[in-house]
């Protein structure tokens, strides 16, 4: 655990002291049981809103950066994922949830940035792809100089990068 840097706020989320943002503790999956397309990701945001989840209707799909600000590179921590894998993010949140995040990256209309919490890399896939694909909402503004820490994320195997384009 990343002593003091992730608070559970007690209504299911999380605050992330470093980058200040704040995080659904659980993500679609827990929610769903299911694997999401991208559109079902967007819907899953809209309804998110419309309830005012946590008291907040500001909750988006979180950039690549914001889904790589919660990968533990050093792997202090790690929660198992639904098939009981190990993946790199802090204690906080929720067992049993998915290895990976659909983000606002897009590529056209037709491919959207996954980040994977498992490898702690990441690439563009086909939006209608529903192979072990999640969503964890985010809100708030990442602290400039804690993205600056992040460094370049590795792309994963299989999976569009920009550079390829």
């Amino acid at each position: 655990m990343v002593e003091g840097r992730f608070v559970d706020n007690g209504d299911g989320t999380v605050t992330d002291t470093h980058s200040r943002l704040m995080w659904m503790q659980k993500d679609s999956y827990l929610e769903f049981k299911d694997n999401i397309t991208y559109a079902k990701a967007k819907k899953y945001l809209k309804r998110r809103n419309e309830e005012a989840f946590a008291g907040h209707s500001d909750w988006r799909l979180p950039s690549k950066d914001e889904a790589h600000s919660l990968y533990l590179r050093e792997k202090e921590a790690s929660i198992l994922d639904r098939y009981e894998m190990l993946i790199y993010i802090d204690p906080v949140f929720t067992e049993g949830c998915g290895f990976n995040t659909w983000t606002s990256n897009t590529m056209g209309s037709i491919n959207a940035y996954v980040f994977s919490f498992a490898s702690g890399t990441g690439g563009h896939t086909d939006v209608d792809d529903i192979l072990h694909t999640s969503v964890r909402l985010v809100r708030g503004t990442m602290d400039p100089e804690f993205k600056k820490k992040l460094g370049k994320i590795p792309p994963r195997k299989g999976l569009y990068t920009s550079e390829q384009r």
